[in-house]
């Protein structure tokens, strides 16, 4: 008798402490502000206090970027408008990202960027695509921007092999193809391959 009336003390502690926790973890609503708490000595009236709280919230101004430009030059060092190979792998991806889905912010730009090395060649066209893909933080996911190297490489002697790292850097531009529109970096040359 005496060791079920222990068992039921525990699962009702257990439950308790379980109820406990889950209310502990509620959802209650609370108001956060961002303004300085002061001390308010003794106003006069309410519309002073409310004057008070106007003019300091007032003086808080948070910039927010402009929603229609979504280029950012990010340097603009030996004439490379965007370098996208000093920026963290997040940073990257979401900077390719912008490229892709906002070209014409891009076109004109030196852009220079490092990923891994790939070619397809449509043996219906008699074309070689190039691209450089980057891969996201996780590695779960890669964008690619495609590009075409001057005149200066052979191939296949100057080209690097698929798979190898890449820094590629040329000129954003897009063009048209069967319907379609792609971004591609012109005049690229290979910095290290």
């Amino acid at each position: 008798m005496k060791k079920k009336v222990i068992k039921k003390f525990a699962i009702l502690l257990a439950l308790a402490s379980m109820t406990m926790s889950i209310n502990a973890c509620g959802s209650e609503e609370k108001e956060i502000s961002n303004e300085p708490k002061k001390v308010v000595s003794s106003p006069s009236s309410v519309s002073d206090v409310l004057e008070e709280k106007t003019s300091a919230s007032a003086s808080i101004s948070i910039p927010l970027p402009d929603e229609e430009d979504s280029s950012v030059v990010l340097s603009s060092i030996d004439g490379v408008d965007v370098d996208l190979t000093s920026l963290s792998k997040t940073m990257v991806y979401s900077q390719v990202y912008n490229m892709m889905f906002y070209p014409e912010n891009f076109i004109g730009k030196t852009i220079r960027m490092e990923g891994i090395y790939t070619e397809y060649f449509d043996q219906a066209t008699g074309k070689r695509y190039l691209a450089c893909f980057i891969m996201d933080a996780t590695q779960c996911c890669s964008q690619g921007v495609e590009f075409e190297l001057t005149s200066d490489y052979s191939y296949p002697d100057d080209y690097p092999t698929e798979g190898d790292t890449v820094v590629v850097q040329g000129v954003f531009d897009v063009y048209e193809e069967e319907g379609a529109e792609y971004c591609t970096l012109r005049n690229s040359e290979l910095i290290k391959g």
